[in-house]
């Protein structure tokens, strides 16, 4: 994990479900352990966090989703 990452991961998110969101997910390593599945999430984005500038398909993956 690089220091990008770590800081891309929002520390105040309050939603109740931020272990689901992107910035999460990838500061604990998920896009190298489950590449296939993390590709999965952010193919073809709908999606884009105001916070931290992520895409994904679904708006459940991320903090502060906004439609692209």
């Amino acid at each position: 994990m690089t220091n990008v990452e770590t800081q891309t991961h929002n520390t105040e998110c309050n939603t109740g479900v931020h272990t689901d969101h992107l910035c999460y997910m990838i500061s604990q390593g998920f896009h190298i352990s489950d590449e296939q599945e993390f590709k999965a999430l952010i193919d073809k984005p709908e999606f884009k966090c105001n916070r931290c500038g992520r895409t994904a398909k679904s708006g459940e993956n991320l903090c502060v989703p906004a439609h692209l």
